[in-house]
C-alpha cells in the first residue's frame, strides 16, 4: 500500500510540472509575438551624395612659440651671494655681469699661484743661463721647465673657478623673474634666472599628421594669429622639419619664422595655418554629417536595404582636412559617391535601419567657395 501510494503521488506532481511547463511555454510563445508585432526600430535623416571636389587644401593646426636664444641661467658651484647686478624684467647686454658669488679664497690662491709662477719662471731663465754654459744638466732644465708649466696651470684653475662664480650674460635679451639677495648661499645648479634674447626674428613649432606634412615643405609661407584675438595675422615661413616622426604622437615637426612683431613670448599657443600647395581633388561632406569619439572622426555611410527606400547604417572612419563654410574635406576613408547621413546622424548606430528625408536644392549644392568641379 505504500508503494502505491508513493507511486501516485509522484505522477501527481509530473503532472502538476508538466502542466506548469505548458502554461509558461504558452506565455513565452505569446510574448514573442507580441514583440515582433512592433516595427524593427530605424530613424529617419537626411542624406548627402559625396561628390570629389578641386579644393585649396590649407591646413590649420596649433604651434608654440619658440625664442631663438632662451636659456635657464644656472650657478655650477655653490657659494655666498656677494652681488647681484641685474632685476627681474632688466634688458641686458651681452658679458654684463648678472650675479657674483663670493670668491675671496680663490683671489688669495689665484695671487699665491702668480707668486709660485713667477718664482719658476726666474727659476727656469736661471737654469736655461746655466745650461747654455754646460752647468747644469738637461734634466735639470726639464724640471725648471715642468716646474713652471704646472704653476701655470695652477693659474688657470683658480681663474677658472673665479669665472664659475661670476655669471655673465651670455647675449642680449631680457633678464626673467628672480628672488636673489646678496648674502644669501645658494646651491650648485640652482636656478638664477630665464634669459630670453632680444632678436628681430622668432620661431614657431607645430607637428603635423603624416598626410598632412607631406604637402608641407621648406619655404611654404605660413600665418599666425592669437588666438581670441582680432589683430592682423603674422606672415613667417617653413624653416626647418625634423628627419623623424615624434615618438610620442606619431607626427612630423616643423619650424616657422616670423618677425618678432609685439616680442611674442616664449611658449605662447598660436593658431597657425598654411596652404597645402594648390588645388587637389578631395572628396567634400557637410560638417553636420562629421560625428567624433575617442576612436576619432567618423560618418554614417547609408548602404541599402533588402527593401526599396530602406538602408542601413555603417560606421566609417575618416581623415579630415580643410574645414571652410560648413564643408569639410575628407583625406582617408571616402572616394566619392558615398550616400551619407547629415542631419540626424547622432541618431544612428552600426547596421540601424534608415529611412531618408530629402534635402532641399539649394542645401544640396551648396560647397565652399574655392571648391571647383574636377
Amino acid at each position: 500500500m505504500k508503494v502505491r501510494r508513493w507511486i501516485i503521488t509522484v505522477v501527481l506532481c509530473l503532472l502538476v510540472l508538466a502542466a506548469l511547463a505548458g502554461y509558461k511555454t504558452v506565455q513565452i510563445r505569446k510574448a514573442i509575438a507580441f514583440g515582433e508585432s512592433f516595427p524593427e526600430p530605424s530613424a529617419t535623416v537626411e542624406m548627402f551624395i559625396v561628390k570629389p571636389m578641386l579644393v585649396t587644401e590649407r591646413i590649420n593646426t596649433i604651434g608654440e612659440i619658440v625664442a631663438p636664444q632662451h636659456i635657464a641661467l644656472r650657478n655650477e658651484l655653490e657659494g655666498r651671494i656677494t652681488a647681484v647686478n641685474f632685476r627681474a624684467g632688466d634688458s641686458v647686454s651681452k658679458g654684463q655681469l648678472l650675479l657674483q658669488l663670493d670668491i675671496a679664497e680663490e683671489q688669495a690662491r689665484l695671487k699665491a699661484a702668480r707668486a709660485r709662477a713667477e718664482l719658476a719662471r726666474l727659476d727656469l731663465k736661471r737654469a736655461e743661463k746655466l745650461r747654455a754654459n754646460n752647468t747644469v744638466s738637461e734634466e735639470r732644465l726639464d724640471q725648471a721647465r715642468a716646474q713652471y708649466d704646472v704653476t701655470l696651470a695652477d693659474i688657470e684653475a683658480q681663474q677658472s673657478i673665479i669665472n664659475k662664480k661670476t655669471l655673465t650674460a651670455p647675449f642680449d635679451g631680457y633678464a626673467g623673474l628672480h628672488q636673489l639677495e646678496v648674502g644669501e648661499l645658494i646651491a650648485a645648479n640652482t636656478l638664477i634666472t630665464t634669459l630670453v634674447g632680444e632678436n628681430a626674428h622668432t620661431w614657431v613649432d607645430f607637428q603635423l599628421p603624416v598626410l598632412q606634412a607631406a604637402d608641407a615643405n621648406i619655404g611654404d609661407p605660413v600665418s599666425i594669429s592669437l588666438p581670441g584675438r582680432n589683430a592682423e595675422a603674422l606672415s613667417g615661413k617653413i624653416i626647418a622639419k625634423d628627419p623623424a616622426l615624434s615618438a610620442s604622437s606619431r607626427k612630423l615637426g616643423f619650424r616657422a619664422e616670423l618677425p618678432n612683431a609685439g616680442r611674442l613670448n616664449p611658449n605662447t599657443i598660436v593658431n597657425l595655418s598654411l596652404e597645402g600647395g594648390g588645388k587637389t581633388l578631395r572628396p567634400l561632406i557637410p560638417i553636420t554629417s562629421l560625428r567624433k569619439d575617442q576612436m576619432g572622426d567618423f560618418v554614417y555611410i547609408l548602404e541599402p536595404d533588402t527593401e526599396k527606400d530602406r538602408f542601413r547604417a555603417r560606421r566609417q572612419t575618416v581623415t579630415t582636412g580643410t574645414r571652410q563654410n560648413g564643408f569639410v574635406s575628407i583625406l582617408q576613408g571616402l572616394n566619392g559617391g558615398e550616400k551619407i547621413a547629415i542631419h540626424g546622424a547622432f541618431k544612428l548606430r552600426e547596421g540601424l535601419l534608415v529611412y531618408v528625408k530629402e534635402r532641399t536644392g539649394s542645401e544640396q549644392q551648396a560647397t565652399p567657395q574655392d571648391a571647383e568641379q574636377p
